[in-house]
């Protein structure tokens, strides 16, 4: 019988999770939607309206980035409408001032609601101009664009005219203002059932440095600085000679570098590393070059890389990557970059003293950049985060402590994110400092303890795993993995009372939590209370349906309680649902031997030594299953290959002895 520890992740589902990806990689719900604007012409000599004028180009508007939404507001309070654009590539907001000069008066009115809603959502407002016949209406909205809001306050445009105004408002309770003689060309404050208070401009704004427009890309080279700084997972290479060797050595910066023979610009990188190498040496810099020729999808040769490495006299460390390499930086690349997109070569990773992952170059940078970003680690994290916007602006830690938070938890669970994908490749020596290093940073994380509790226990370090489960449910009592984790590690010490209570705390805590009915059962099974275990199993298949091994322990129990007949259903279950497992395939065998199904007995241990050559139950239980058919030689065959395995078995051994007795006998 087998047991299951159980992860705990902040990961959305798998369809989220495959929606997130599809818009990472760069896809779009409508294709690449640049930002238009469009002038409306008014009316003709006639007197009729006419259509609209794309101005998108002449007024600036006409950016390429993938565009979601614009708002609106007077953010400078000047009586115009300022624009606000959110992209959902970088960058992902822009402010644009309206610094054209005004043409006509303007009227801004600020609702507050009494009896409907305090913001006034809903509330119709007319402006009475003199001079025109119809009045000029506006409502009060929520949400104007995709994640995106513009200001509720309202701001007229007025023309040209002389007088006062009248304001009439329908407030969404039903009350209606009217405001006699308003003076324009100011903002107003209104609270229903009260008369406007004019609202100055405030005696100071929030600083905004215009941003520099960028030139645009003189080459195919992409800079993407870290902020988060993710220390590199220890990596295994071969030399250019088969020896081993590993990255990255702490102390001293290491330039990885990626490249193949056939790629033009890698091999030009690679003599400009050359060139320059007592430059990066003199600046502690060791570069390692892994060749990517015949790793993953790439169809080189590898042969080719060595013979390309040697002739050019490369004075720095070289070798071959591997998949492990290419999985564990794409796994980097997709938690520090806010795109997953494939990675390209050349393509090299800056690594600082510490291990840690500080800048990431798509093309060649060249050398002189390269040493120029080696103090990027050594700034403070908002310094590399204003460094790696890349915008002009001030940056707003110091002006409202939300984004400090959330810059917090982006860093969290980017850390979080990593060491989950470390634990789910079972680099479990990587995925351990990864959880520590996420505690570190956020002491009180009870997942990240939990899940290196599970680090621990599967490298048989229960001790250990004991320790990080209770720093778990000692920020979260009511964790109700983490108590079924816990037991599961103190049973594997021994600890069978401590563990059956740890066990029933999780069951209590959640009826439904997957696995724990089953743990509990294994525990019954192991003290021989069989019917009690056949309980947990029976409630373990119920709340949990899809589980292979509830169902295979169940089917077990019957048969240790001579109810084969009974077994029968859940070991079908059980293959059904896994058909690679072993030891599923090898009970069913075993029940329907018991009730007389010999075909389907036999077909049974057949597909279980298929699945696991290894497995020696299987293989015993296959032999003896040809003894009673008669066939000795075919019996001998399957229990040699048993002992093969498994020396020590005295089962094997046995009926082993008994075949070549029968067959001498003959």
């Amino acid at each position: 019988m087998s047991r299951s520890h159980q992860a705990t992740s902040r990961e959305p589902s798998s369809a989220h999770i495959d929606l997130s990806r599809m818009m990472k990689r760069g896809r779009s719900w409508s294709g690449r939607e640049r930002h238009c604007m469009y002038l409306h012409l008014g009316a003709n000599d006639k007197g009729r309206m006419q259509r609209f004028a794309n101005v998108s180009a002449i007024s600036g508007m006409d950016y390429p980035e993938d565009g979601r939404s614009l708002c609106l507001v007077d953010w400078d309070h000047d009586g115009d409408l300022d624009f606000w654009i959110s992209n959902r590539t970088a960058p992902q907001l822009r402010f644009l001032r309206n610094d054209a000069p005004r043409a006509g008066r303007f009227l801004g009115l600020r609702l507050e609601g009494k009896k409907g809603n305090r913001d006034a959502i809903g509330a119709r407002v007319e402006i009475v101009v003199p001079g025109r016949e119809q009045a000029i209406v506006k409502t009060v909205r929520a949400g104007d664009g995709y994640l995106a809001q513009s200001s509720k306050g309202l701001v007229f445009g007025l023309g040209e005219f002389s007088g006062d105004v009248a304001v009439i408002v329908r407030w969404p309770g039903g009350a209606v203002s009217k405001i006699e003689n308003l003076a324009a060309d100011g903002h107003y404050h209104l609270t229903e059932g009260s008369m406007p208070l004019r609202w100055e401009r405030p005696s100071s704004d929030l600083a905004l440095k215009p941003g520099v427009t960028s030139p645009g890309l003189s080459s195919d080279t992409v800079r993407v600085p870290m902020v988060t700084l993710l220390k590199v997972p220890k990596l295994e290479y071969q030399d250019m000679k088969g020896r081993a060797a590993k990255i990255p050595k702490v102390g001293r910066f290491t330039l990885l570098n990626l490249w193949a023979s056939w790629c033009a610009p890698c091999l030009s990188e690679l003599e400009d590393f050359k060139d320059r190498f007592e430059d990066l040496e003199a600046a502690g810099v060791d570069v390692v070059a892994l060749a990517l020729d015949g790793v993953g999808q790439d169809e080189g040769d590898p042969s080719d890389a060595k013979k390309r490495a040697e002739r050019m006299g490369l004075p720095f460390a070289t070798g071959l990557a591997n998949e492990k390499i290419l999985t564990i930086l794409e796994r980097l690349h997709v938690r520090l970059t806010p795109m997953e997109l494939d990675l390209v070569i050349p393509l090299s990773l800056l690594i600082d003293k510490e291990g840690r992952l500080a800048v990431l170059y798509k093309g060649a940078p060249g050398v002189d950049k390269i040493l120029a970003d080696l103090g990027h680690s050594s700034l403070t994290r908002w310094e590399r985060l204003v460094g790696s916007a890349g915008l002009g602006g001030v940056s707003l830690e110091s002006i409202d402590s939300t984004v400090g938070v959330a810059a917090d938890q982006l860093e969290v669970s980017q850390r979080f994110q990593f060491a989950q994908d470390m634990w789910q490749g079972r680099w479990l020596t990587a995925a351990e400092v990864q959880f520590r290093d996420t505690l570190s940073v956020t002491p009180d994380f009870a997942e990240a303890a939990n899940n290196l509790g599970l680090v621990h226990a599967t490298a048989g370090q229960h001790a250990k795993a004991v320790a990080a489960y209770q720093r778990a449910l000692s920020v979260r009592e009511d964790f109700a993995a983490g108590h079924m984790n816990l037991g599961l590690s103190l049973d594997a010490l021994g600890q069978s009372p401590a563990a059956q209570t740890s066990l029933l705390r999780a069951l209590e805590l959640d009826p439904a939590l997957p696995k724990v009915n089953d743990a509990l059962g294994l525990l019954h099974a192991k003290r021989g209370d069989l019917p009690a275990a056949k309980q947990y199993f029976e409630k373990e298949t119920e709340v949990n349906p899809d589980f292979a091994e509830g169902f295979n322990h169940l089917g077990l129990i019957y048969l240790s309680l001579n109810q084969a007949t009974s077994a029968l259903e859940p070991l079908r279950k059980a293959v059904s649902l896994d058909s690679q497992n072993a030891d599923a395939l090898n009970n069913l065998g075993l029940a329907c031997k018991r009730v007389g199904l010999l075909e389907e007995a036999g077909q049974a241990f057949e597909k279980c030594i298929r699945v696991n050559p290894q497995f020696v139950p299987g293989l015993i239980n296959l032999g003896i299953f040809h003894i009673d058919a008669g066939n000795l030689a075919v019996a001998e065959q399957r229990l040699i290959q048993a002992l093969n395995i498994q020396p020590g078995s005295t089962m094997a051994r046995r009926n082993l002895s008994r075949v070549r007795s029968m067959r001498t006998k003959k």
